[in-house]
C-alpha cells in the first residue's frame, strides 16, 4: 500500500479564519463554500519514504461535506465544539489517521515484513487566530490498535487572496511518539536481514514547510495546487528502512462544489 502520510496531514488546520475569497480554515481542514459538497480529483508526485518504493505518482480521490461546525471527508471527520467564526480560540475534537501504511507490494526492500496497518486515531485541536493567521495544536491518539501511540505538533498557517486566488501557506513542527515511530519504522529481530538490520527507534520530531494555491474557475469549480517539505527527524530518517529524511509532494486537483 502506498504511503500517504504526507497527503493526509499537509493541510490539516483550524479555526475559521477567511480570505476575501471563498476559502476559509475550520476545524482542522482547508474548506471553500461552507455547508457544501464536494468532490476533489487530481494527482500528486511523492518522494520515496521508504527505500525502493515502487510508486512516486498518487491520485488525489476525495468526497465530503464541509459545515458550519461539521466537516468529513476522506482524510476525517471534525466538529467545533467551542468558538465561531468571529472568535479567537477555537477548540475541535477529530477523528483522523496520519495516514501511514505499507505491505508487501509497497517496495521490494519491505518483503519479509510484516504488514503495517493504517490506524484510525481521536485527537482535539486548540487554535488561535492572530489576524489573517491561524497558529494551530494539535494532539491525536491511535484509537485502532495499531502503533498505539500519538502525534502532536502545532502549525502556523498565513491565509492571503493574490487577484482571484487564495494563497495558504504553513510551517509546523511534530512530534512523534515512540510507539509511533516504532511501529512504521522500526524493523523486528525476526523481520532483520543483512542489508536490513534491527531497528528500534525513539520519539522523534519532524518539521514542515508549504502551500496551499486555490483558484477558482467558476462558481462551482476551483483548481488547487499544493507543495510540502517535511523534515524528517533522525530517529525516523536512520530507520533502515527509510529512504531520505527529506520529504516532498507536489500535487494538483480539480474540485467540483454542489
Amino acid at each position: 500500500m502506498k504511503n500517504i502520510a504526507v497527503l493526509l496531514s499537509t493541510f490539516a488546520v483550524t479555526s475559521a479564519v477567511h480570505a476575501a475569497g471563498d476559502t476559509y480554515i475550520l476545524n482542522g481542514g482547508i474548506y471553500t463554500k461552507q455547508n457544501t459538497w464536494i468532490s476533489e480529483a487530481g494527482v500528486a508526485g511523492v518522494s520515496d519514504l521508504y527505500k525502493d518504493q515502487k510508486d512516486s505518482v498518487v491520485p488525489i480521490v476525495n468526497v465530503g461535506y464541509q459545515g458550519d461546525d461539521f466537516n468529513i471527508d476522506f482524510s476525517g471527520a471534525n466538529y467545533r465544539v467551542y468558538g465561531t467564526d468571529s472568535d479567537r480560540v477555537n477548540i475541535g475534537v477529530l477523528l483522523t489517521s496520519p495516514g501511514l501504511a505499507y505491505d508487501d507490494d509497497t517496495s521490494d526492500f519491505l518483503k519479509g515484513m510484516d504488514d503495517r496497518d493504517l490506524s484510525v486515531d481521536l485527537g482535539l485541536n486548540a487554535d488561535f487566530r492572530l489576524g489573517n493567521g491561524v497558529i494551530s495544536t494539535y494532539f491525536q491518539h491511535d484509537v485502532s490498535g495499531a502503533y498505539k501511540g500519538y502525534l502532536a505538533g502545532a502549525r502556523y498557517f498565513d491565509l492571503y487572496t493574490i487577484g482571484k486566488a487564495d494563497l495558504l501557506s504553513f510551517a509546523g513542527v511534530m512530534l512523534q511518539s515512540k510507539d509511533f515511530v516504532d511501529y512504521y519504522f522500526g524493523v523486528n529481530p525476526n523481520e532483520a536481514r543483512v542489508n536490513r538490520p534491527a531497528y528500534t527507534g525513539d520519539s522523534s520530531v519532524a518539521y514542515e514547510l508549504g502551500y496551499k494555491l486555490i483558484y477558482p474557475l467558476s462558481e462551482n469549480w476551483n483548481l488547487t495546487q499544493s507543495t510540502q517539505y517535511t523534515r524528517l527527524g533522525s530517529e525516523v530518517a536512520d530507520s533502515p528502512i527509510v529512504d531520505s529524511a527529506n520529504q516532498w509532494v507536489v500535487g494538483a486537483a480539480v474540485a467540483y462544489y454542489f
